[in-house]
């Protein structure tokens, strides 16, 4: 639980750097769109500061997500140390991280273009940055539905039409989440029964 704890972490630190990041880049480029994904941002981190003093104001949410925090840094805190004294580790993990974000959104780009779209590579990465963000917060599996929706929406507010932004969200979600299944699954049943996990 630790590790997953670390990898959850160093995964939250991650994001929100690609975030600021691409939301920078964003923000410099000149765009035609009639609302610059910049703007989405700014209104993302409003809506997250908003939760943020929310949760601080009630006594029940604040003791609820106390208590969880506490629980996930007193495993992650002696994990973490275990990962700066082995810094190829640390440097292999960031790596997967910003490799499997990089992939995802060069997929979300793909399908962008194959039905025919075009925006810049920053602005699909700070959509599916903020999208997927937003997503997962969902209470389905995986964010089915929410995550969707969140990029489709955000994609028609960046000035791509619904009827671009609809098909390459679903493909994309095709590629990256529904197909995957079933080799997961084989690979897992494989492995259970050769007592590897």
């Amino acid at each position: 639980m630790a590790s997953v704890g670390a990898s959850e972490l160093f995964g939250l630190a991650a994001h929100i750097l690609l975030l600021l990041t691409f939301g920078y880049i964003t923000g410099t480029e000149r765009t035609s769109s009639p609302l610059p994904p910049s703007r989405t941002i700014i209104g993302g981190l409003l809506t997250a500061a908003v939760l943020v003093l929310v949760v601080t104001a009630i006594p029940f949410l604040r003791k609820f997500v106390s208590t969880r925090v506490r629980s996930l840094f007193a495993g992650v805190v002696p994990r973490m140390l275990d990962l700066l004294q082995r810094p190829r580790k640390l440097v292999n993990g960031i790596g997967g991280m910003l490799l499997l974000t990089a992939a995802f959104v060069m997929c979300l780009d793909t399908s962008i273009r194959a039905f025919g779209g075009d925006m810049s590579y920053a602005s699909v990465a700070v959509i599916f940055l903020a999208g997927n963000a937003l997503g997962s917060a969902a209470p389905t599996p995986g964010g089915v539905g929410a995550v969707e929706g969140v990029l489709i929406g955000a994609l028609t507010l960046a000035g791509l039409p619904a009827d671009i932004a609809t098909p390459a969200v679903l493909l994309y979600r095709l590629l990256t989440f529904w197909l995957p299944v079933l080799p997961g699954w084989l690979c897992f049943n494989q492995l259970t029964r050769k007592g590897a996990i």
